[in-house]
């Protein structure tokens, strides 16, 4: 049960400081915002955010939109050269590509990132209200984008005005498709991609939605728990035009969509939803949903595949939202990026455990602007997340976390390969430790149509390793053949890259692409002694023992390992 009533009585007992140099900290938790300083200055922009590593050197770069006839920005994190050990941003925009005619004509309201060829680069499509939709760049790997929108396929001319997108794959083909909605008919466009850098129009495979003024944003999640992502726009229509597409099988082989949104009880999403996140804020095993709107915000827990409308704490008129555990602790916090149209300010809520919430906005040190998109991201790799916020024609907030609490994080990046799609994106992550499980999902296209950091990011509390990581991954076949366990101990404070298994034969055990009798060896290690295991074979995983994948790797595994190596 959520204690509103407890929280005013919480912020006066929570312990607070001020810096000498007047930042407000609670309890170790302050922000940084260095725009306001006037370290980090990027500039004034009137459009959308997203998070990149273009040049693929480990750090986080950005990109941001505008209006129509000014030039959408890319902006290089590079050390700065002022503060020894910082970090800063560039504008690398001339020369990128980025900076063509066809994209600076355009208006610009989403960005999201994706490498839709599978290339190892990451790739951008900017949404807009402008004709033909948006505009979609290609990474050719050397720090420059090419236009690529009429080639691909994506240039569409059939009407609406979209104002949201995601990159999904929808038929776990490996191969990330596109995902387009707006506020007149067509209202939604799927773009399947056919895997040799071109899309066809697969519209089809939705329902029609009448009546529907505007789906501002939207983000994938598996909500039943059936291995296929389904997605959650999220409308202003009102009562009756609420959506939930959930991803079923047509009957013939193929994947369609039916609207479940009255089943499933996510219904009665505000006066004007704007933003969308994911987070296992209790911590039972399912990810609840936070939405920005006006008045108050919406947040709706998921009970087993149902949802309960809940208010968790009072916000305001909101755009950009982030579950986001700010201080490593376990326990994902709530940013709410303040709107855009009227006074108002960033707003971040602090989960105390147990449904109780804590007003912790001061901490955010920075000027009451009106907001509209925000991110989080590790902009300095430090492991504490930051927060970026873009309040329209005025500046850019750079929240750098600069908290004193002393936990443990770690981070996981996904590499996808053997028919996973590059970047992963619709993967679980389950990170276990000291006890305690907690999940992620990787999503392009969520907060307002925006892309956050796709490094997911763990806070450990205290412990100093991780016991499990279990992944997963957005491919064919059953939940247990993908989801595969990665076990530690699993030291903290850094972030490791994962892969699926290089071979996805059954009871290739060793991972060296063969059924052999040297796999049965394998096996019996991966029963008894699970750390040699993993240490002597790291190009695999221990759920690759798991051969009748039932979730244990026991006698029950030995009839088809046997079946696997020698048939019969």
């Amino acid at each position: 049960m959520f204690r509103a009533g407890i929280l005013s009585l919480v912020c006066l007992v929570v312990a607070a400081a001020a810096t000498a140099s007047g930042q407000t900290v609670l309890n170790g938790i302050s922000f940084l915002d260095r725009n306001q300083t006037r370290e980090v200055v990027l500039g004034a922009y009137r459009g959308p955010i997203a998070v990149i590593d273009y040049d693929e050197d480990g750090y986080p770069d950005l990109i941001i939109g505008d209006s129509p006839g000014r030039m959408k920005r890319l902006f290089h994190n590079v050390p700065d050269g002022g503060r020894p050990g910082a970090r800063t941003f560039v504008d690398a925009t001339i020369g990128s590509g980025i900076d063509e005619p066809d994209g600076t004509a355009r208006d610009a309201v989403g960005i999201v990132v994706g490498d839709y060829d599978n290339d190892g680069h990451d790739d951008i499509y900017m949404i807009g209200r402008g004709p033909n939709f948006g505009v979609l760049y290609h990474n050719d790997g050397s720090g420059h984008f090419t236009n690529v929108t009429a080639a691909s396929g994506i240039r569409f001319s059939g009407g609406g005005t979209p104002e949201s997108a995601s990159w999904c794959d929808y038929d776990l083909d490996g191969n990330l498709d596109l995902f387009v909605i707006g506020n007149s008919a067509p209202n939604m466009v799927l773009f399947r991609n056919n895997g040799n850098g071109t899309f066809s129009n697969a519209s089809n495979l939705l329902p029609a939605i009448q009546s529907v003024l505007h789906f501002y944003s939207h983000t994938w999640l598996d909500y039943d728990g059936d291995g296929w992502p389904d997605a959650f726009p999220i409308t202003s229509s009102g009562a009756g035009h609420d959506v939930v597409l959930h991803n079923v099988s047509d009957g013939q082989g193929g994947r369609q969509f039916v609207n479940v949104a009255s089943q499933i009880g996510f219904v009665g999403l505000g006066n004007a939803p704007m933003g969308i996140a994911l987070g296992d804020f209790d911590g039972d095993g399912d990810l609840d949903i936070g939405i920005a709107d006006a008045i108050v915000g919406t947040y709706f827990r998921n009970d087993g595949g149902v949802f309960t409308r809940i208010t968790p704490f009072a916000t305001m008129f909101g755009w950009g939202v982030d579950w986001i555990d700010v201080d490593n602790d376990k326990l994902l916090d709530f940013f709410t990026a303040g709107s855009w149209g009227s006074a108002n300010f960033d707003n971040l809520q602090r989960n105390l455990g147990g449904g109780v919430f804590a007003n912790y906005s001061a901490t955010l040190n920075g000027a009451s602007l009106a907001t509209q998109y925000a991110v989080q991201v590790d902009l300095n790799n430090d492991g504490r997340q930051d927060i970026i916020a873009v309040n329209p024609n005025n500046s850019v907030s750079i929240y750098e976390n600069a908290s004193t609490t002393p936990n443990h994080w770690l981070r996981v990046r996904l590499r996808g390969n053997g028919g996973v799609n590059r970047d992963a994106v619709g993967a679980i992550v389950r990170v276990t430790s000291g006890g305690v499980t907690q999940m992620r999902a990787l999503v392009s296209g969520s907060a307002t149509t925006a892309t956050e950091d796709m490094r997911l990011h763990f806070g450990l509390g205290g412990d100093a390793a991780v016991d499990r990581i279990e992944v997963t991954w957005p491919r064919n076949g059953s939940l247990a053949s993908r989801t595969e366990r990665f076990l530690g101990p699993i030291a903290a404070d850094q972030t490791i890259v994962l892969s699926p298994a290089t071979s996805v034969l059954a009871g290739d055990l060793n991972c060296d692409g063969a059924l052999n009798a040297a796999d049965v060896a394998s096996f019996v290690q991966a029963l008894l002694d699970p750390p040699a295991y993993a240490a002597a074979n790291l190009s695999c995983n221990i759920s690759n023992a798991d051969i009748n994948g039932d979730g244990v790797i026991n006698g029950a595994d030995v009839q088809p390992l046997l079946q696997s190596l020698f048939g019969g």
